[in-house]
């Protein structure tokens, strides 16, 4: 044979013999990759066989091409001057999928995303040199939907060592998220952590309840909402919180309980909280609203002339929202509705959109004011 024939057909087998052994767990693509200045980043993924791929992050507004690089490796880099911890996406031939190089997902029912942490001394997403806190998964039997729920608790550092009794805040994820979003694009356990550290919040123990009804969302401007957000009421009260009392040294007096939640969660939690005045004395909702037609059907006598005041019988009521968030409008409508009826709250109204940076700004703001009437 001749020799050069052999030496190709001989490089093409050890090539072929290479490529078989090739371990298919490493991945070659690091991505995302931040550069020293903290600020510019590129992502990176792996497809030799797509056509285009469009980088997706809440840093940026609208998408951006991708180019492919030699090896069928596609990158896009970008400039992010606000630190912060952002969801993305790659869209692969119009499928919208996670970065397969990076362990950070962000858990939800629904769209599929990657999650961006810059790297930010200040930011209290940062897990710091403190005494740390424990988050603890659970499965509770709801009698009210019919089958075994998750359930993830928050209990700050100390809490086996002792038998001190802790505030209980009630923490609601949104629409499409799981009972662990708080946790893993919240942060709440670390930004908990943090304030604890610093005195500026008290010692609480969290309850994070998945808040899906099992029964289809309906549209918050809907009717049909708050006949879910009626299903969610009897959850906590009748399941998730006789549970966590059971099982945590949790105080069981309305001003140690507070409940708070992002968009339908914030929904949940609003609807909740009017019908179990009892039960909760600190109200907060993140990005969310009542309708007054919702207020008027199940809340009248809470709004009429000869009642006390709604703000006299919560020790906090409080509402955060982005100027820019696709539910300004109807948040706006629905402190219109409050300030007709003359009650007093407090709100916090940022840029940006309906998203999880707004959220863990919310949830810093009113960790250090619940639990402060007594």
């Amino acid at each position: 044979m001749n020799k050069r024939i052999l030496f190709v057909v001989t490089t093409i087998c050890v090539g072929a013999s290479l490529w078989a052994q090739r371990n298919p767990y490493n991945n070659p693509v690091v991505s995302p990759q931040i550069a020293e200045d903290g600020r510019q980043v590129t992502f990176s993924v792996e497809a030799p066989h797509a056509k285009e791929i469009l980088l997706e992050g809440q840093f940026m507004k609208g998408t951006r091409p991708m180019t492919r690089q030699e090896g069928g490796v596609w990158s896009a880099t970008v400039q992010i001057e606000q630190p912060d911890i952002y969801p993305y996406s790659f869209i692969v031939d119009g499928t919208k999928i996670s970065d397969p190089s990076n362990v950070a997902v962000f858990p939800n029912e629904r769209f599929k995303a990657s999650l961006l942490e810059m790297p930010c001394k200040e930011a209290l997403y940062t897990v710091r040199d403190v005494p740390h806190g424990k988050v603890s998964y659970h499965t509770y039997k709801s009698s009210v939907l019919g089958m075994d729920r998750p359930l993830l608790v928050y209990t700050p550092a100390g809490y086996e060592k002792g038998d001190k009794r802790y505030p209980v805040f009630y923490l609601i994820s949104g629409t499409t998220d799981t009972e662990e979003t708080w946790f893993k694009v919240g942060r709440a356990n670390v930004i908990l952590d943090n304030l604890i550290a610093e005195g500026k919040t008290k010692e609480m123990v969290v309850v994070m309840p998945y808040g899906n009804m099992m029964n289809g969302t309906p549209m918050p401007s809907s009717m049909e909402a708050a006949k879910m957000y009626t299903v969610f009421a009897n959850e906590l009260t009748q399941c998730i919180m006789p549970y966590v009392e059971q099982n945590y040294r949790v105080k069981n007096d309305r001003h140690d309980r507070a409940i708070a939640g992002f968009s339908r969660g914030g929904g949940q939690a609003l609807f909740t909280a009017l019908r179990h005045l009892d039960l909760f004395g600190n109200l907060a909702s993140y990005s969310a609203y009542l309708t007054p037609q919702v207020m008027d059907a199940y809340f009248a006598p809470l709004f009429a002339a000869d009642a006390m005041p709604l703000h006299r019988r919560l020790d906090f009521l409080w509402f955060g929202v982005g100027n820019e968030d696709f539910l300004y409008q109807d948040v706006l409508r629905h402190f219109d509705y409050f300030d007709k009826k003359g009650i007093a709250y407090e709100k916090l109204i940022t840029g940006g959109g309906h998203t999880w940076m707004n959220a863990r700004h919310y949830l810093a703001e009113t960790l250090q004011r619940f639990f402060n009437a007594k």
